[in-house]
């Protein structure tokens, strides 16, 4: 082999792999945005959900909040979760009678607490109970070291309906907090996983 063709082969494999890699990007990131897109954000349920049934995969509850002021609630919990032990992710869980009151009573007050809507309004929030808990300094890369720039922000960045139950769902945009509200809501109801 000759020099000249040495360097047309390693230009031909660079060349093959770089086109590999960027297709395996694009298909993982496509995925993402696929569930992002597709994503129910308010949907019935056969039953009605307590904590109980979250904690019996795994949910971790670090608050138990008052609901005097959140309209029709029966109660509310800040907790973690994660497939993953070591990589668990925070959620606010409002739980109500009944999915119709979920919805009529529940549904604005989700919106107000989650993302930009709860930037907007964090000081000016009707339920106040929790408040310093839905705002965090986070770093960019959704890393804590020392190395990582601080972005405060809302903690929760969306949130859906499943039942009788609203989960306000972590990340660094609404498309990963879709992504891990539908994690969660996958535990919940195994039936509906791929």
């Amino acid at each position: 082999m000759t020099r000249v063709d040495i360097c047309n082969y390693k230009s031909a494999t660079f060349i093959v792999l770089s086109v590999l890699l960027a297709v395996g990007f694009m298909a993982c990131g496509g995925s993402a945005v696929d569930e992002a897109d597709n994503f129910v954000q308010i949907r019935t349920a056969p039953t009605n959900y307590t904590i109980d049934d979250l904690k019996a995969f795994g949910f971790k509850t670090s608050k138990d909040y008052d609901v005097q002021g959140l309209p029709d609630a029966l109660e509310a919990w800040k907790g973690f979760w994660g497939l993953d032990p070591y990589n668990r992710h925070d959620y606010e869980l409002r739980f109500y009678p009944s999915h119709d009151l979920a919805v009529s009573s529940g549904k604005g007050h989700a919106i107000n607490a989650t993302g930009a809507e709860f930037e907007a309004t964090r000081d000016s929030q009707v339920w106040t109970e929790g408040v310093k808990d839905r705002w965090q300094a986070r770093g960019v890369t959704d890393v804590s070291s020392a190395g990582s720039r601080q972005a405060p922000g809302p903690t929760y960045q969306d949130w859906a309906i499943v039942g009788n139950l609203i989960m306000l769902c972590d990340g660094l945009d609404s498309e990963q907090a879709i992504i891990r509200c539908g994690d969660l809501i996958k535990q919940l109801q195994p039936e509906l996983s791929d």
